[in-house]
C-alpha cells in the first residue's frame, strides 16, 4: 500500500487530507470528516468512480475529489485529461473540477490545464471571487485598480510530487520572524544582489512598511514547514518596472532570496519556481502575465525561472542598474508546465 504525504489546506480551515493508492485501481482519500474510496479504469485516460456509491456523502466536498485528481495526474504526466463518473460530479459542492461532458454515458472530464488554476487544494481562498475593479490614484499620480489587502497565516500549500516536498508560502510576521529576515539579510551572497545588510530596528520598519502597502506582499516560503526563503510580491503597474513595457493592470512580479543554503539546488528550485509562479496566477484569475526585473549578469536566475515557463524579453537601464525583462504567460504555464 503505497502512500502519499498529508496533504493540508491552506486558510482557516488547515484541513488534513491523506492519500493512500490502495492497490493500482483504487485509491483511499480521507480528511477529518470524510473517507473516500475511488476505483481508477485506465485505458488511455483514467476514469475514477465510487468503489461504493452508498458510501458517497450526500455532499461530496470537493478537496477530497481535487486531492484524487491532483495525485493521478502528478503519476501521470502525458495524462491530460481524467473522465469522472457523473455519481462524484453530482454530489460536488461546486462543479468547479468538471470543464465538460465525457464521451461515455454518465460521465464528466477534468482537464489538467483547467484543474491546476481552481484553488480548492492549494490557494487560502479569500473568496470564490476576484475583487471588483475599481480604479484609484497613487500618490505617484499613477492609476491602478484597488488591491487587497493582504492576509496573516498561509496562503498556499502544495504537496509537490515531482521534487517529493510540501512547499508553502505564509505572509511574513514582523517580530516572529524578524531574526531570521535580519540573518537572511546580512548574508555576503544575499547583500550582493538586495542590498539590505542593515540593523534589527531597520528591517523590521521595513517589513512594517510593507505589510501597510497592499501594492506589495511579503512571504516567507517554507519546505516541509522549514522556512527557505523571502519574496516580495508586487504589482507591477505600481512597480518602477511598469514604464519599461506595455504594462497591464494585473501583471504581477516578485523578488525571491534563498536564505537557507540547504535548500539550494536544483530539487529545490524547481519546486519554487513553479509553486510561487502557480500561486500568483491562482490568487487573481485576471492576472494574465507574471513579469520580473532581474540583473542582466544574473544568468544563474533566469536559467532556474525556465522551467517555470519564464521567458528572457530583453535588457534594459533602469537607474540604478542594467536589467533583464523575463515574463511568463498563464497559458503557457498551465499548457506546458507540468506541476
Amino acid at each position: 500500500m503505497q502512500e502519499a504525504p498529508v496533504i493540508t489546506l491552506p486558510g482557516t480551515l488547515s484541513t488534513p487530507i491523506t492519500i493512500r493508492q490502495y492497490d493500482s485501481n483504487a485509491l483511499i482519500i480521507n480528511d477529518n470528516k470524510h473517507s473516500l474510496l475511488l476505483r481508477i479504469r485506465s485505458n488511455d485516460m483514467p476514469r475514477l468512480s465510487a468503489a461504493n456509491r452508498s458510501d458517497l456523502p450526500a455532499r461530496l466536498p470537493n478537496h477530497l475529489l481535487a486531492a484524487a485528481l491532483d495525485y493521478l495526474f502528478a503519476k501521470n504526466p502525458a495524462v491530460l485529461s481524467i473522465t469522472i463518473d457523473n455519481g462524484l460530479t453530482q454530489r460536488l459542492e461546486n462543479k468547479g473540477l468538471v470543464h465538460s461532458k465525457g464521451s461515455e454515458p454518465d460521465t464528466s472530464i477534468c482537464i489538467r490545464q483547467g484543474f491546476y488554476q481552481d484553488r480548492t487544494l492549494w490557494h487560502w481562498q479569500r473568496n470564490s471571487h476576484p475583487a471588483p475593479e475599481i480604479w484609484t490614484r497613487n500618490d505617484s499620480g499613477t492609476e491602478h485598480p484597488v488591491r487587497q489587502k493582504q492576509p496573516a497565516g498561509t496562503v498556499y500549500e502544495r504537496y509537490d510530487y515531482q521534487s517529493d516536498v510540501t512547499v508553502s508560502f505564509r505572509s511574513i510576521d514582523p517580530e516572529q520572524d524578524l531574526s531570521l529576515f535580519h540573518n537572511w539579510m546580512n548574508q555576503p551572497r544575499v547583500n550582493e544582489f538586495w542590498e539590505m545588510a542593515k540593523s534589527r530596528g531597520e528591517l523590521q520598519e521595513y517589513i512594517r512598511t510593507l505589510l501597510a502597502d497592499t501594492r506589495t506582499w511579503p512571504l516567507i516560503g517554507c519546505f516541509n514547514g522549514e522556512p527557505f526563503g523571502y519574496m516580495e510580491l508586487y504589482w507591477a503597474m505600481e512597480d518602477r518596472l511598469a514604464p519599461y513595457y506595455d504594462c497591464q493592470p494585473w501583471d504581477r512580479g516578485f523578488h525571491l532570496l534563498v536564505g537557507n543554503t540547504k535548500f539550494l539546488g536544483p530539487r529545490f528550485s524547481l519546486s519554487w519556481t513553479r509553486s510561487i509562479s502557480h500561486f500568483l496566477f491562482l490568487d487573481d484569475p485576471r492576472t494574465m502575465r507574471l513579469v520580473g526585473e532581474p540583473r542582466a549578469d544574473n544568468k544563474r536566475l533566469m536559467k532556474l525561472l525556465a522551467p517555470a515557463g519564464w521567458e528572457f524579453v530583453k535588457e534594459f537601464d533602469f537607474p540604478h542598474k542594467r536589467a533583464a525583462l523575463v515574463h511568463c504567460h498563464r497559458k503557457t504555464f498551465f499548457q506546458d508546465i507540468q506541476l
